[in-house]
């Protein structure tokens, strides 16, 4: 990653933060996309400037204007996007609105990733051979309702994330084909359980079974590189548990799901 430049949403905690430092130190040019760039891990990240480049871009990923001139600040000052980690994500335990009228855990955690993917395609493309990586979660069982996309009959915090993951499954198979002639891949990584943030205010019960055989964010972002220094994946998108690559089932292998969402999402973030 030396040189390379990197581009990683929510990566002043947890995996993103992990990733972050790991490829830091590695030399690549890291530009980290955070709601509070005077945070602690921010500070954290500030401090390997010595080690590798790091900049961070204030990113509110509940607000799609925000996400657009986070997305601006790469592209003027980066030719080439090598990486790309869609890694931050919210579960909210009561439905929440943004400040576009979309629900909230379904902007933060896949439309403004898919938003930002799109913003960023000429600069992943200019890489030629870019990785994009998006953290998700497992979903052979799970569905999307195109009529209630925004949780609006029924919400449920676990069931609000595991469809924004599905989302963002789906969206990497018409991303991969945007990507096709230039020889990047997507990938789609479920880390396992980690101890981490997300579910903080959630369910105590999850929370604790996570605190007892979770992975630490460096373990599961030291699997998320060792993907990434390995042989290129035969397929594009390639799904990932932990480190090892597993078909997938269900709605997530719906090419015409996956055209629907994508048309949809295009219309709800404003590039149609």
């Amino acid at each position: 990653m030396r040189g390379k430049v990197a581009v990683i949403t929510g990566g002043t905690s947890g995996i993103g933060l992990a990733t972050a430092s790991a490829l830091a130190r590695q030399g690549a040019r890291v530009n980290v996309l955070c709601r509070n760039p005077g945070s602690d891990g921010a500070r954290r990240l500030a401090a390997l400037k010595g080690q590798g480049e790091v900049r961070l871009i204030a990113c509110d990923l509940g607000r799609l204007a925000s996400v657009r001139a986070a997305a601006r600040q790469v592209a003027d000052t980066c030719e080439a996007v090598h990486l790309l980690v869609n890694n931050a994500g919210i579960s909210l335990r009561e439905r929440a609105e943004s400040a576009d009228g979309l629900e909230m855990t379904f902007q933060v955690n896949y439309l403004s990733h898919f938003l930002l993917s799109n913003l960023l395609l000429g600069r992943l493309k200019a890489a030629r051979g870019a990785r994009v990586v998006n953290l998700v979660a497992p979903v052979d069982s799970i569905k999307l309702d195109f009529d209630d996309l925004m949780s609006e009959r029924s919400y449920s915090f676990l069931a609000a994330s595991a469809r924004s993951k599905l989302a963002l499954v789906l969206a990497a198979r018409r991303l991969s084909e945007a990507l096709a002639s230039t020889g990047a891949k997507v990938l789609c990584y479920y880390p396992g359980l980690v101890r981490s943030g997300l579910f903080e205010g959630t369910s105590r019960v999850l929370k604790a079974l996570i605190d007892v055989v979770g992975a630490t964010p460096a373990q599961a972002a030291a699997n998320l590189l060792a993907i990434l220094a390995g042989a290129p994946p035969a397929e594009s998108p390639a799904f990932f548990e932990r480190t090892r690559a597993r078909p997938l089932k269900g709605m997530a292998t719906d090419a015409e799901a996956a055209t629907r969402l994508w048309d949809m999402s295009s219309r709800l973030v404003g590039l149609t």
